[in-house]
């Protein structure tokens, strides 16, 4: 569940904020340029990437900076040193003492400040693709490549800016489609394209150079080798440049924009925190969801009490089947429930008798089935496999078992029968997906309602 957006406040300026879960550690994102937390929710390999960091027993802080996002958008003059006070007043009220910082590009500046500035605050620092000054001097030889900039500036344009043009040119290629589509509301709900220049032009304005020296915590550099706007010698400098600076040379391997870490980034980050790699807690897994046909409608046939009596008799039901086939039940929708199952024939056997139980008493399930690889936060899934589960439910017609290719081939030689749906669009899960319905069971029976 996605937590409210909250409030602090510095000095009369109101800064947004979302925390994610408990644990003993606190972990804040500081984000690159602009941000929206609301929108960066949309995405869903940044939940994905939220509970990876919640599963080292964390607390996820995201704040957006004055200036952008829902926090109050005066302040674009704001200092580096602004900012990271800004960062301690999120601390403050979140109720948290000390805590490990993640920023990338002027975010990683914002952390590295807020480090020097307020060292008692802060546990570590994990800083990705930042350079310590914005712009080449003579003692900074380096800057953004020129190229990737100019492409960068040509997006900011009035005409230009909530269009995704920037994406489009490095993420556009095929599968980025959806992430191009996300960054474009990102970009117009972060910030007006004045505002979007005035923070660029602000970015090239940094100078941390004067407070590594203070940085007493450690600090994980991160770099991509493959990432064309910056070299590796000013991240080999900046970590050359901190008491307890190290660097780590990572290529991304997936279509997301740098900036958010994808997998192989947060294996590094894992590691430079709890000196273990466990990728996360995952499983191979059946997930299923169910969901009562026009539940609305039946609420209003049958009034408040007989309702909830149907719906504790239904949900009873379904336990005990997920229970006779060795499953999981991860939590419930209202009108239904999520199911995870070690065998994807387990899974059918539960959807079928799901259905068979839900008719019984009067009502009417349809049910999705995905297999995949998913993250496991106790008995919760999380993770783009449980995100496809949801939508293919959600298409299935009254009555029937719709499931994903991958069940349909993992159950290859098995007494099941399916029948083509077609290929779909899974909101918010990339690609094009293939989906079936199981017609006939196990047993030889209908899976089908009647």
């Amino acid at each position: 569940m996605i937590p409210p957006t909250r409030y602090a406040d510095r000095d009369g300026v109101d800064l947004a904020y979302k925390v994610f879960g408990e644990g003993d550690r606190d972990i804040v994102l500081a984000f690159a340029f602009i941000s929206n937390v609301d929108v960066f929710c949309e995405l869903p390999e940044h939940l994905e990437f939220i509970e990876r960091l919640r599963s080292l027993d964390a607390r996820v802080i995201l704040f957006d900076k004055r200036g952008t996002g829902l926090s109050d958008r005066g302040g674009l003059d704001a200092s580096v040193e602004d900012h990271a006070d800004d960062l301690v007043a999120i601390l403050d009220a979140v109720g948290s003492t000390r805590a490990v910082l993640i920023g990338w590009f002027d975010g990683g500046a914002t952390a590295l400040v807020a480090a020097a500035r307020h060292p008692e605050r802060v546990e570590a620092v994990i800083a990705y693709e930042v350079l310590a000054v914005g712009h080449s001097d003579a003692g900074f030889p380096w800057s953004l490549d020129a190229a990737w900039a100019a492409s960068l500036m040509r997006g900011l344009e009035t005409s230009e800016w909530g269009h995704g043009a920037f994406a489009r040119e490095f993420w556009g290629t095929e599968g980025g489609e959806r992430i191009v589509a996300w960054w474009k509301r990102y970009e117009g709900m972060s910030a007006t394209p004045s505002a979007a220049r005035r923070l660029a032009a602000a970015m090239g304005r940094l100078d941390v150079r004067p407070y590594l020296a203070d940085v007493r915590a450690p600090v994980l550099v991160l770099h991509d080798p493959g990432f064309p706007a910056i070299d590796e010698a000013p991240m080999r400098w900046l970590a050359d440049s901190l008491p307890e600076g190290r660097l780590r040379l990572v290529r991304r391997n997936s279509v997301l924009p740098p900036i958010l870490p994808d997998g192989a980034l947060v294996d590094e980050m894992e590691e430079f925190l709890t000196g273990t790699r466990t990728g996360g807690r995952r499983d191979v897994l059946a997930t299923v969801f169910t969901d009562i046909v026009e539940s609305t409608a039946e609420l209003a046939r049958t009034g408040d009490e007989r309702w909830r009596n149907l719906l504790a008799a239904h949900d009873e039901a379904l336990r005990r089947s997920i229970a006779r086939y060795s499953g999981t039940e991860a939590n419930t929708t209202g009108d239904g429930i999520v199911a995870t199952f070690p065998l994807p024939s387990s899974a059918l056997h539960f959807a079928a008798e799901a259905i068979d139980g839900a008719a019984a008493l009067g009502l009417e399930l349809r049910v999705g089935v995905h297999a995949g690889e998913l993250m496991l936060r106790g008995d919760e899934p999380v993770g783009l496999a449980v995100h496809a589960a949801a939508r293919i439910c959600a298409l299935a017609d009254p009555g029937r078992i719709l499931v994903s290719d991958t069940v349909r081939t993992l159950l290859a030689g098995f007494p099941f029968g399916f029948e083509p749906a077609g290929e779909h669009e899974l909101k918010g899960v990339p690609d094009r997906w293939r989906l079936w319905y199981c017609v006939t069971g196990p047993d030889g029976g209908d899976a089908r309602a009647g």
